[in-house]
């Protein structure tokens, strides 16, 4: 646990090529407006190979104070990355930790906990601030329920955060910038050597887990849940998707089943789509379902249960049973291709 606590959240940042990941400006971004909500500093911590340092111009826009930069291996583990940010935050002294909920931000945020001895809310939706506590929202019980969580005594207080894999809207247009260059904040940046990590993991091999791992960048999804009935729905839901040139996914139902690999998830313990249209078949649209698949532009619903939450968001509802749409679907695309 920290002891002397300071002002400030401090925020995990990820680099590619010299510049942040989308989930890293986002999550910053996001941090940057509880920051000035508390009249906190805005703290960042990275860590890059040799030859990867970013520019200033990486972070700009963010209001950053400071980033703590750590030079390890072109490739760290997430045990490296770890202790990068565990030093960061004996640095900081935060009261605030922040890191994106993908693949890796799930697995260093406990290792950092734990070291930190605090506590830790995973796969936050929301955040907010309520006298001094950070407020953190997240779906429970299978997505029945949103839990508010505070904690109250360990400090830092630690969340890792669902955010957008999509780059922020300043990353299409340019930097939103003041009206003068005086008024643009850089962060101070500090340097150091990645610290040593004890009892770390060795990687002996990296293997891909699919080939086809396209979710993420879809611009058309058909998303399936129990409702297809089986792996001979999924046949066809699949045939359906390669007619459309979509991507196909499911619920974690479906995955627990057997019929969909893991990486092909959709939802909170799975992935996070943005596609221009998500057709959903035969699935709920549970909370834990949407909180992966929010950013649908549109939705086209199949369910025979006219009570599906998944109904009262879709833009296109169809109140019927798979079975007797498919061959009247079949046929019409049938005259498409």
């Amino acid at each position: 646990m920290v002891n002397k606590v300071n002002k400030a959240i401090l925020v995990w940042l990820e680099v590619s090529r010299g510049k942040l990941t989308g989930p890293s400006r986002n999550l910053a971004r996001l941090a940057g407006d509880l920051a000035r909500q508390a009249n906190h500093k805005l703290l960042g911590a990275l860590m890059v190979g040799h030859k990867t340092l970013p520019t200033l111009n990486a972070f700009g826009g963010l209001n950053l104070s400071k980033v703590f930069i750590f030079k390890g291996r072109p490739r760290a583990t997430i045990g490296e990355k770890a202790a990068a940010l565990t030093k960061a935050a004996k640095l900081a002294c935060p009261e605030i930790i922040l890191v994106a909920a993908d693949q890796r931000g799930r697995e260093m945020a406990p290792m950092v906990a734990a070291k930190l001895g605090t506590g830790l809310t995973a796969d936050c939706t929301g955040l907010r601030l309520e006298k001094g506590l950070l407020v953190q929202t997240r779906p429970a019980f299978g997505g029945d329920l949103m839990a508010e969580i505070v904690t109250p005594e360990a400090r830092p207080q630690m969340a890792t955060v669902r955010v957008s894999s999509q780059p922020p809207q300043e990353a299409i247009n340019g930097p939103v910038m003041a009206n003068s260059p005086d008024q643009i904040l850089f962060p101070t940046m500090e340097m150091a050597a990645a610290p040593r990590v004890y009892g770390d993991t060795r990687v002996l091999k990296r293997s891909p887990l699919s080939l086809d791992d396209d979710l993420e960048k879809a611009e058309v999804v058909v998303a399936c849940g129990l409702g297809v009935g089986g792996p001979q729905g999924l046949a066809r839901a699949q045939s359906l998707a390669d007619k459309l040139g979509a991507s196909l996914g499911g619920t974690r139902a479906v995955v627990d089943q057997g019929w969909l690999p893991a990486h092909r998830q959709i939802g909170l313990s799975g992935r996070e789509i943005n596609p221009n249209l998500l057709i959903a078949l035969g699935l709920s649209g549970s909370v834990q379902f949407m909180a992966g698949a929010a950013g649908a532009k549109d939705i086209i619903a199949v369910n025979s249960d006219p009570m599906a939450p998944i109904l009262a968001l879709a833009r296109v509802g169809l109140i019927i049973d798979l079975e007797e749409l498919w061959p009247e679907l079949e046929e019409a695309l049938d005259l498409l291709v």
